[in-house]
């Protein structure tokens, strides 16, 4: 999916995420309301738009993997890595700045470990 946005992107096609977005309002909204709470209202849309990157990526890795995300073994390595990783980041002045980053760096690696150990 992040191809294909990146594709509509450069043929300035905006009325796509016009539609993506208007397709499922409760989906939009949701997703929105839950950016700002992780995001505790600071850098709302910056923030936002690097999670639905990282979200349309995630759904391209799906499909060119063949592997499923949405199961029980990614998710137990997924959340126990998160709860580690991010009480780590947050005591520390430096990590706590980027922690947006730091998040999505964690999605990554607990995806490394899932296909590594866990396929």
């Amino acid at each position: 999916m992040l191809l294909e946005a990146l594709g509509e992107l450069a043929k300035f096609n905006f009325g796509w995420f016009v539609d993506l977005a208007t397709e499922n309002l409760f989906m939009t909204f949701a997703l929105l309301a839950t950016f700002y709470i992780f995001l505790e209202g600071q850098n709302f849309i910056k923030g936002s738009i690097i999670i639905f990157i990282t979200f349309f990526a995630f759904f391209d890795f799906e499909t060119v993997l063949g592997i499923p995300f949405f199961t029980g073994k990614f998710f137990v390595i997924y959340y126990a890595t998160k709860l580690g990783v991010l009480a780590l980041a947050e005591t520390n002045n430096f990590l706590k700045k980027r922690l947006l980053f730091i998040n999505e760096l964690q999605f990554y690696g607990a995806f490394v470990v899932s296909l590594l150990f866990f396929r």
